[in-house]
């Protein structure tokens, strides 16, 4: 394919995509075309099941009201085929022959079956990148096995490192298995896309393992390393650190504050503050000076001296006085908190997208941001609404194909 350059405005070239993904990739689709690529969603013609996914705007359900399906859809198209059908298989070689990316997230050998595997694919266009994102990848003895975000998050051990120390694993809050792999995803598709714009032309075929994603999100904690050279299992610390002390989230007069002390002055001046607030000496004992492992030892003690100080403010308080006093303290924000964050208003971060369902709703803008590029800011596409302008405009149907092929339920 030609070498493209970007649209104003935009940071990638318009990427024809034919997005295929389930819930595991799909917040693959959405990075590609917040940032300008040309991400077809193609559904079956009822519809892809995230839109009957909850929550919905007034608990009033819709093919195009879930909130679930209008986050992760912005900037996409939407066009409508039935990939079993024999009909729905040809129509799709024939975008695949005009399209740069073929994004799925469907069982290991879906695909193949269908006789649309990338062996098939590149038959047709050798230039197109396939990326698969699934639970355990391609091969290996998990490749056929089912999964959901608690398996996940099970079997790359994640749960082993989340919860209380006393507790049972813990899973992460909302589906964060379906983020590492579909971020990977990602970038392997513009890496892709680079080598083949500026090297021999050919596409390639990237295999993305979730389990495999999940397990580089928490390197961080060396387990691998932990294990090798000390035996040890990293394991659950709950909102706290063996490593930093204090540090976790502690309850304030109206909610939570994070705090984290690190070096020695840090330390000192945390003392001296709880020492003027509850007037209890004990926090001033020379046992508890130095380092963060000076004060391991004592971990429990110096929690509770930082609860009976932190439940005497609010968090707002804590925060601009441990600032002031140059320590790290953050309140532990709430949804409705982050709404009115002025940090993220002052950074844009927040923007009303108008929808014809929905009406107007408050979206993140993305982490990329500048005077010469933004993210697109168009709604999630209605279902199949951009079936004239694919198949018809693009593809060359007639207005009575379209009619038949409906009618025969291909789209």
């Amino acid at each position: 394919m030609p070498l493209q350059t970007p649209e104003e405005g935009r940071l990638l070239p318009p990427y024809r995509v034919l997005d295929l993904s389930g819930p595991e990739a799909v917040f693959c689709g959405k990075l590609l075309a917040d940032y300008g690529a040309d991400v077809v969603r193609v559904e079956p013609p009822s519809g892809d099941p995230s839109r009957n996914r909850a929550p919905f705007p007034g608990d009033d359900s819709g093919t195009e009201r879930s909130l679930y399906f209008l986050f992760y859809n912005t900037n996409k198209r939407s066009i409508t085929l039935d990939l079993t059908s024999e009909q729905g298989q040809g129509l799709f070689r024939r975008l695949v022959a005009q399209s740069d990316v073929v994004l799925e997230s469907f069982p290991v050998g879906y695909m193949d079956s269908l006789g649309l595997g990338y062996d098939a694919l590149r038959e047709i266009n050798p230039s197109v990148v396939m990326a698969s994102v699934t639970p355990f990848g391609q091969s290996g003895p998990w490749k056929d096995y089912q999964s959901s975000d608690l398996i996940a998050l099970a079997a790359s051990g994640f749960m082993q490192i989340t919860g209380e120390p006393d507790g049972p694993p813990m899973r992460q809050g909302n589906e964060q298995s379906h983020f590492p792999g579909a971020q990977f995803a990602a970038a392997s598709i513009l890496a892709a896309l680079y080598h083949r714009d500026f090297g021999d032309g050919e596409g390639q075929y990237i295999d993305v393992s979730l389990q495999e994603a999940l397990i580089t999100y928490y390197t961080d904690a060396h387990p691998a390393l932990a294990w090798m050279m000390l035996g040890d299992n990293v394991t659950r610390v709950g909102a706290t650190s063996t490593l930093v002390i204090p540090l976790g989230a502690y309850p304030s007069a109206d909610g939570w504050i994070s705090a984290g002390i690190i070096t020695p002055r840090e330390w000192d001046t945390l003392a001296e503050w709880i020492y003027e607030v509850t007037g209890n000496e004990e926090v001033l004992n020379d046992a508890y000076r130095g380092g963060n492992q000076d004060r391991a030892p004592y971990n429990d003690i110096i929690t509770a001296l930082v609860i009976d100080f932190t439940t005497r403010y609010t968090s707002e308080y804590l925060f601009h006085e441990g600032q002031r006093r140059n320590l790290v303290f953050i309140p532990v924000n709430t949804v409705s908190d982050l709404l009115a964050d002025p940090q993220l208003e002052a950074s844009n971060f927040w923007f009303g997208l108008d929808h014809p369902e929905t009406g107007t709703l408050q979206y993140p803008l993305g982490v990329f941001d500048s005077e010469e590029v933004s993210p697109a800011t168009n709604p999630a596409p209605g279902l199949g609404q951009d079936n004239d302008a694919v198949y018809g405009g693009e593809l060359g149907l007639s207005a009575g194909e379209l009619a038949a092929l409906m009618n025969e339920g291909v789209i």
